[in-house]
């Protein structure tokens, strides 16, 4: 499908068929109403996932972030390089800092530093068994998940619940990619000793 020129609403018949990043720019060359619906429509379950869990559950704190973050995402639409990130990961990191902004007095508790005192650190990501045991026990894994510092929380629901790639996740958090890595593993240790005998 051929991108429509501004203002020229003829092709915007099946919206539906588009990328994302064609849709932003069509919000960016100022056809706001139709592109933005979709876009909506799309991302803002996973979107409100994502800032429910970083908000420890509170869904009223969720919806008004999830809220301010779409308004933000209409004010920056002329930020947003197509080649430079996904449009989840730009849309996921203005809601990540969002929710920032309002913890701004607490900010120092987002950046937990490590705790390097546990060897018993896996090498890689959980594996399929035993991500399918975590699912049947969703409240333990709730729990758990929650009680993560924030840091490691926010790269495991990203990672897990909303399916990107450590590549996509350090664009959204703003780390290096090692950082990240480093996080998941902290944070897989912390979980599989918090759920041992789950998997």
């Amino acid at each position: 499908m051929s991108q429509p020129e501004p203002g020229d609403l003829s092709d915007l018949s099946d919206l539906s068929a588009m990328a994302d990043e064609e849709l932003m720019l069509l919000v960016a060359n100022g056809l706001i109403e139709e592109p933005a619906t979709e876009l909506f429509r799309r991302h803002n379950r996973a979107l409100f996932n994502f800032v429910a869990w970083l908000c420890g559950g509170n869904t009223g704190e969720a919806e008004d972030l999830t809220q301010k973050t779409w308004v933000k995402l209409m004010t920056r639409c002329a930020d947003y390089q197509p080649g430079e990130a996904a449009f989840r990961s730009f849309l996921f990191q203005i809601a990540r800092n969002a929710w920032m902004d309002a913890r701004r007095g607490a900010y120092e508790a987002t950046r937990v530093e490590l705790d390097e005192s546990h060897h018993d650190i896996p090498s890689e990501d959980l594996g399929a068994e035993q991500l399918a045991g975590l699912r049947q026990q969703q409240h333990r894994v709730r729990a758990a998940v929650l009680a993560l510092p924030a840091a490691q929380r926010e790269v495991v629901v990203l990672r897990f619940f909303s399916d990107m790639s450590v590549e996509d996740i350090a664009a959204v958090v703003g780390e290096g990619f090692e950082t990240v890595k480093s996080r998941l593993r902290y944070a897989f240790g912390k979980l599989r000793r918090e759920l041992e005998g789950v998997a």
